[in-house]
């Protein structure tokens, strides 16, 4: 829910009214702000728990002002621990008692998602914060010397922000596909990582920061044999948690294990039949696996007789939404498949949604993907740059062990124990997971004003399946014979009298849009040379200037990104083909390209 937003100045020529009127989407029952001689803030109201008259902010007190964007999922058993007078039954009063009374070691008690800032007049400190996920987006900077920060980048630029590329920022989105950590792409703006939590004097500029990541996870020490019944359990709860508040609920529903062992518990749970939603792809070839995830779904949605939807996803529908979703996005990421999330999103507002869930989180908890065989970042950092150019301008040099140092130097560390494949879970969890799926879906479910909520993210289901030993969370088929099939154990014992067969024993088959088939096609069945998705992607490629930054040339673009022909020319690949092998480079200069022309950037 929500948007927040302000500077350490007083409001002047209507900033803080601008930067609520860029966030409108993320707000739009309401908005308003506070403004004296050291500090602006300001708020956008999506309201969720509460009606609109009790849910205003920001709450405003002789010596406190808080804006706050977020879901407290337990908010209602704090609540009954604090000694305070409440006026509503919102979230955002205990958040506001609970900073009060408490302080900052409030914030370890919560399970939910939040970014927040809390100030003290008579102090003259700032309290900042994101959730230990890094569900919530929380960006700032300084100008001239002043702090300001808010829930959207878009916000930030109206106040005068440089649009200048950050060259380390750049760096790692070449290399990686995104950005995690504190830097972004913008020169002159940073996040909050996942946990950060910032005390600022706005006086003297003092800043103290903890992370909420900076904790212990006590080891499970019970019964293995019991664990199937403890996992469901534990989903069952942070189901629960996150259908708080009384407006409209949907599911993303893929007919993957995460995405239906939660519409288990929905079903379950709810007194009414969940709405689901999923997307299908309008392809060449009938009864491709592209579709497979959308067929199960339908045949689970089915079985439990739920409000089922689909949307049909065209080339022409993918092009004509990819600018949108990036101006939503904010910042580049390589992704084939955010067009397809931003309509699925779009398909979901107009059938009255308000809150989503989503299976996101399952697979880095739980060991999901291959590569979890090898858990190693470096080996990790390596693998995304197979098939990948070097550029040859020495100021964008970034080896492998630079992009392991700047992963050590944010780090939070404490829940680091040895366990090698729980540690590189918890780290994907805050570089990966947070930067990439839960931004991805906060932005585009709130270009539509709506908010993503994430029950495999939640603490009560996150902190059990975290204190598991890895020994028990793969099985030896895992590693020795098909890591597609026999991934997830815990959640698939979970589940497996609950879920149909053919969801517990399929091969996982990642969900993506058909774009390389759109651009590139099979050996038996090559893509057009003038199909829309190419012809678009050429009138991208060919701008001089994003030729000259990723020094690209005409026999680059046509012979390497759009190759159609030469199907065993990439065989040192590991690829049939050079066009599908430079798919995620190719993605990436996109996307790039993309965000630079519409945020007017500049190198």
């Amino acid at each position: 829910m929500c948007a927040i937003h302000g500077f350490f100045w007083p409001n002047k020529n209507g900033q803080i009214e601008k930067m609520i009127s860029l966030a409108h989407h993320r707000g739009p029952d309401g908005n308003d702000s506070y403004s004296d001689e050291y500090i602006t803030l300001g708020h956008n109201l999506l309201s969720i728990v509460d009606t609109v008259e009790l849910s205003n902010q920001p709450i405003i007190t002789d010596q406190y002002v808080l804006v706050y964007n977020g879901e407290i999922y337990n908010y209602q058993d704090l609540k009954h621990g604090l000694d305070y007078n409440f006026q509503t039954n919102t979230d955002t009063e205990v958040l506001f008692a609970g900073l009060i009374l408490q302080g900052v070691s409030f914030l370890s008690k919560i399970d939910g998602m939040f970014a927040f800032a809390f100030y003290n007049k008579q102090t003259k400190e700032l309290i900042i914060g994101r959730d230990s996920n890094g569900a919530k987006p929380f960006y700032y900077g300084e100008l001239q010397g002043k702090f300001a920060f808010s829930s959207e980048i878009k916000s930030l630029l109206s106040l005068g922000f440089n649009r200048k590329v950050d060259t380390e920022g750049f760096k790692h989105y070449f290399y990686a596909g995104l950005v995690a950590g504190p830097l972004t792409c913008f020169s002159a703006i940073k996040k909050l990582i996942p946990g950060e939590v910032m005390s600022i004097n706005v006086s003297t500029g003092k800043k103290v920061t903890i992370n909420l990541n900076d904790k212990r996870i006590k080891a499970f020490n019970g019964n293995p044999e019991d664990l199937p019944v403890l996992v469901q359990q534990k989903l069952k709860q942070g189901v629960e948690l996150t259908l708080m508040g009384r407006r409209k609920i949907g599911l993303f529903l893929s007919g993957g294990m995460d995405s239906s062992s939660i519409f288990y518990e929905m079903y379950h749970s709810l007194k009414t039949i969940p709405n689901t939603f999923s997307t299908r792809f309008k392809i060449p070839i009938n009864h491709h696996t592209y579709n497979e995830d959308a067929d199960l779904a339908n045949e689970l949605s089915k079985l439990y007789k739920a409000n089922h939807h689909e949307v049909l996803v065209t080339q022409e529908d993918w092009i004509n939404s990819l600018e949108k979703t990036i101006l939503a996005l904010e910042e580049p990421r390589q992704g084939k498949s955010y067009s397809a999330y931003y309509l699925t999103n779009k398909l979901l507002s107009d059938n009255k949604i308000t809150v989503t869930l989503s299976g996101d989180g399952g697979d880095e908890l739980l060991a999901g993907y291959k590569h979890h065989r090898y858990p190693n970042w470096h080996r990790k950092f390596t693998s995304l740059r197979l098939g990948h150019r070097e550029l040859k301008n020495p100021i964008f040099k970034l080896t492998v062990d630079q992009q392991m140092e700047y992963l050590n130097s944010w780090l939070p560390k404490k829940q680091l124990t040895g366990d090698v494949l729980n540690d590189f879970l918890y780290t994907e969890c805050l570089h990966t997971l947070s930067e990439d799926f839960l931004i991805r879906n906060d932005k585009l479910g709130m270009a539509f004003s709506m908010e993503a909520r994430f029950p495999m993210m939640s603490n009560v289901f996150k902190d059990f399946i975290r204190s598991i030993p890895s020994v028990h969370k793969t099985i030896p088929e895992f590693y020795n014979t098909n890591p597609l099939q026999y991934n997830k154990p815990l959640l698939k014992n979970a589940y497996r009298d609950k879920l149909p067969d053919n969801i517990i024993d399929r091969n996982k088959t990642g969900w993506r849009a058909p774009t390389d088939d759109w651009i590139i096609g099979k050996e038996a069945h090559p893509a057009d040379d003038k199909t829309e998705l190419r012809e678009y992607f050429r009138s991208i490629l060919y701008d001089p200037e994003i030729m000259e930054i990723f020094e690209i040339t005409t026999d680059d673009i046509e012979n390497r990104y759009l190759n159609n022909r030469d199907w065993d020319g990439a065989l040192k690949y590991t690829g049939p083909n050079i066009g599908l092998v430079s798919q995620k480079e190719l993605f990436i200069v996109i996307m790039f390209a993309i965000w630079y022309k519409k945020f007017n950037m500049s190198m």
